[in-house]
């Protein structure tokens, strides 16, 4: 629960980035993703479908006779090792990469049709996400975006976690996390990350992690049935599995990804 008092709502006003108004925008043209999920390793379609203004970013299950689910954060359920939205019965999980990707493009309003449970993992990463986005081009809507503000410090914490936002005239994020492995160990980085091509170019690439030691007990319970070496960094005993990491730092830079897609249930 975020207390009010720590929130100041512009719709619209940009002129905290000292920048003038923006319009929302959706896609040019439809696109079409198809992969496999991670969790439940069934194929799965993803259309990309643009939207009128002001309709946000909802999720619909063709399968189930086009259910919508909006992307927004009183419709997220019970996540395990994924971020999930549910509404009327129906539910669609992993679907923090192509979040991320979307509110980072700054595309406001987006049908995304998927005839499964699961957003597909294509390569463990954004960057997929962010071509096809890009590949379909932006249309500006003739009306304003809305923005949300922070004005004064907010922290929650839980166990050895902590997370804490502060006021700021861009979205910076700064991110720490300290693993009992030799190959990650402590890592910690600090990115800028309120233009595009910042988010394309520093944290888009970066692949989702697990270790080795983990995967037979994640499918005894019906979890990582898709993930391999294609979609995801594997780390085993003797260091990471796969030919090579895209950043010294990618587990990091992963975190950081999916805390931008989570934020993005916010809705501004």
């Amino acid at each position: 629960a975020t207390p009010e008092s720590a929130l100041l709502y512009h719709d619209g006003d940009d002129a905290v980035n000292g920048a003038s108004m923006k319009k929302r925008r959706t896609l040019a043209s439809e696109r079409v993703i198809e992969g496999v999920g991670l969790h439940g390793g069934a194929p799965v379609r993803l259309l990309l479908r643009p939207a009128p203004a002001h309709s946000g970013i909802v999720f619909v299950r063709a399968d189930l006779g086009g259910i919508r689910i909006p992307a927004l954060i009183e419709n997220a359920g019970p996540s395990f090792y994924a971020t999930v939205l549910q509404k009327d019965g129906a539910t669609v999980s992993t679907i923090e990469h192509l979040m991320a990707a979307l509110y980072a493009m700054q595309v406001d309003d987006l049908d995304i049709e998927l005839d499964a449970a699961e957003a597909p993992i294509l390569d463990g990463s954004a960057r997929p996400f962010v071509e096809g986005i890009l590949a379909a081009g932006f249309k500006e809507h003739d009306a304003v975006r809305e923005y949300l503000h922070i004005t004064k410090p907010l922290t929650v914490t839980h166990e050895d976690k902590r997370i804490s936002v502060h006021p700021c005239s861009e979205y910076r994020v700064t991110y720490a996390i300290d693993f009992d492995h030799p190959a990650l160990g402590y890592q910690e980085l600090t990115a800028s990350l309120w233009r595009a091509e910042q988010f394309a170019e520093k944290l888009a690439p970066a692949r989702t992690f697990t270790f080795e030691h983990e995967i037979a007990a994640l499918r005894e319970r019906g979890l990582a049935l898709g993930g391999s070496l294609d979609n995801a960094v594997v780390i085993g005993k003797a260091g990471v599995l796969n030919p090579e990491l895209r950043f010294a730092d990618e587990f990091v830079r992963h975190k950081m990804l999916d805390l931008t897609g989570d934020l993005s249930l916010l809705g501004r």
